[in-house]
């Protein structure tokens, strides 16, 4: 493709990121201005989640600086290249949802709370993970039957399911994993300072209605998801990643809010455990 096109191409991403973002800001002065509160406000609002039996930890008020990244869904072709170049497995790939799974000709084996040592020396082995130096574990989104590990990008890391490792676990063996990856990740625009901070970010899901009573936070990160397609590309932004436990069931959702516009981004990944 010749760089007139490719520039012609992020052109129309800009129009569309700031269409976005001009219709997600005009909503939030109407519709949405519950979730742009004082430290006031803010100081009665955690008293409430502590009323309403919300346990949540002291939260950073520190805002972030980070990017608006974007990636072409032509160039999403290295994953798919790469898995005829694995060896020791079988491998499938799914073009609707560019997913790898794969499943070893020789399970792992491990020990209780060595899984990630064992994956780790895994990663290290030739031709066994495709970009296996790009991904790091992810202690937050792993627990006893799955070990995450998520796709580092400029100025952080994907926390969606477009940039992730998943290795199952099962009695001390490893025996398969998928995989997704974002080829050419290009940064859109220079650093900005993020709107809310991890505090503000668990203020405004609770003023949207978004954490029900009798629940608890059992953590809150920063990191990449998907916000929009357009033109045949997608846009991502850093957003806050809150995970939700439900005290009865224990069954946990996972919340993002779009770090630079304090906005809940829908239709994400909802997880139980």
């Amino acid at each position: 493709m010749d760089f007139r096109r490719i520039e012609m191409i992020f052109i129309a991403i800009f129009i569309a990121l700031d269409i976005y973002l001009f219709m997600s800001l005009s909503g939030s002065q109407t519709t949405n201005s519950a979730s742009i509160t004082n430290r006031s406000q803010t100081s009665q609002i955690l008293k409430d989640l502590k009323d309403d039996q919300i346990t949540v930890k002291r939260l950073s008020n520190q805002k972030r600086e980070s990017y608006y990244l974007a990636s072409r869904q032509a160039d999403q072709t290295g994953l798919a290249t790469a898995s005829a170049k694995l060896t020791g497995q079988t491998v499938s790939f799914d073009k609707t949802r560019l997913t790898l799974t794969s499943v070893l000709d020789k399970p792992l084996s491990y020990k209780k709370g060595r899984a990630t040592a064992v994956i780790n020396t895994f990663l290290k082995g030739n031709n066994n993970v495709y970009q296996a130096n790009q991904y790091r574990y992810s202690k937050a989104l792993s627990n006893n039957q799955q070990a995450v590990y998520v796709q580092k990008v400029p100025g952080g890391q994907m926390m969606d399911e477009h940039g992730q490792l998943i290795f199952t676990l099962d009695n001390g063996q490893i025996s398969q994993y998928t995989q997704t990856y974002i080829n050419k990740v290009q940064i859109l625009r220079e650093k900005e300072m993020t709107k809310i901070s991890a505090q503000g970010a668990v203020v405004d899901l609770y003023t949207d209605n978004e954490i029900p009573n009798n629940s608890k936070i059992l953590w809150v990160q920063l990191g990449y998801s998907a916000l929009l397609d357009a033109n045949s590309s997608t846009v991502y932004v850093p957003a806050w990643q809150i995970a939700i436990e439900n005290k009865s069931t224990k069954n946990v959702v996972v919340k993002r809010i779009n770090a630079f516009t304090g906005t809940l981004i829908k239709n994400r990944s909802e997880v139980t455990s």
